[in-house]
């Protein structure tokens, strides 16, 4: 339980969000403890930084996961390609997800490594991220991502490796 000083504070910055931030905090929150009530499903806020890179959970389920980030002007490099960091955060929010879909409720996830191969360029449109568990451990995940863009062009393969955290460790 945070002590009073610190509580205080919450409240106050809480009283100056709009309904929408408080949904996205609260799920947050629920984020980082599972037991916290009328947060949305892991997944169904990736969060401020992804809503930001138009990044959405398409879906996520038993060591899967998908993901889409639509193109816009705000994500393009000075050479009018899209940036690769915005396709790198699209792959790592995806592996989190399907590590997550496939660890016990007391156990959450954090990423040691992601090695992303560019392939294509893009410059509109919309990427989807489809990512796979290779190989779960009891300390660390495997996955593989594959990235296609809407005219089913391979635009980048990823591998990664995620760490297996019990809450509260």
């Amino acid at each position: 339980m945070a002590d009073r000083a610190l509580r205080a504070r919450l409240d106050a910055a809480i009283d100056l969000l709009d309904d929408a931030q408080c949904q996205r905090l609260l799920d947050w929150a629920g984020a980082m403890n599972r037991t916290v009530e009328n947060a949305r499903a892991p997944g169904t806020s990736p969060g401020p930084i992804a809503e930001m890179l138009h990044i959405a959970n398409e879906t996520i389920d038993g060591g899967r996961a998908t993901y889409s980030l639509d193109i816009r002007p705000d994500l393009l490099n000075p050479h009018g390609l899209l940036h690769g960091g915005a396709v790198y955060t699209m792959i790592d929010y995806s592996m989190g997800a399907a590590t997550m879909s496939v660890l016990a409720p007391d156990e959450v996830c954090a990423t040691i490594e992601i090695k992303v191969s560019y392939l294509e360029a893009a410059r509109a449109g919309r990427l989807q991220c489809d990512t796979r568990v290779v190989k779960q451990g009891r300390r660390v995940v495997f996955l593989e991502s594959r990235i296609i863009d809407d005219q089913a062009r391979l635009v980048a393969t990823a591998t990664g490796s995620f760490a297996v955290i019990r809450s509260g460790s």
